[in-house]
């Protein structure tokens, strides 16, 4: 049996190396299916992960129609998704609705004009809501804990 361990020990190596023949390889993999021991132990689920997880070429072949389907189907569906939404309102702005800028003493409701300008206004609020957080949790404001916008 030490025979047999010290025989997969220097496959292993081979194996690890890119040394090893097809047969080789099975070998280690059948070896791996049943009760391993001592230090090889901790080669057995990559050499079961191999042994079970590696593609049959017929069935690597058989696979690819059914992937180019599915990727068809995909893009089909996110190319409606992009016209679809370009036809409807941004969802952007559906979260604006009812805002408005006074600028010069105007009141400006277009959202489409004024939706950078909203979020520049949020992102500043955010920033200061998480300077408050920190002083409230004492810790001191310094530019690494800080992002500035």
């Amino acid at each position: 049996m030490k025979e047999k361990e010290k025989q997969m020990e220097r496959l292993v190596e081979r194996f690890l190396d890119g040394l090893t023949t097809r047969e080789e390889e099975q070998e280690l993999y059948d070896y791996f299916q049943g009760r391993v021991r001592g230090k090889l132990k901790k080669y057995q689920p990559m050499f079961q992960w191999y042994a079970e997880g590696m593609p049959d070429r017929k069935r690597t072949r058989r696979l690819w129609p059914k992937v180019a389907v599915a990727a068809s189907v995909a893009a089909a569906i996110g190319a409606g998704l992009m016209v679809v939404h370009k036809e409807s309102p941004s969802a952007d702005l559906a979260l604006y609705e009812g805002s408005y800028i006074i600028r010069n003493g105007q009141k400006n409701c277009n959202l489409e004009e004024i939706l950078p300008e909203l979020e520049l206004r949020l992102c500043k609020v955010e920033q200061k809501q998480r300077r408050v957080s920190l002083l409230l949790k004492g810790v001191k404001e310094t530019e690494k804990n800080i992002p500035t916008i």
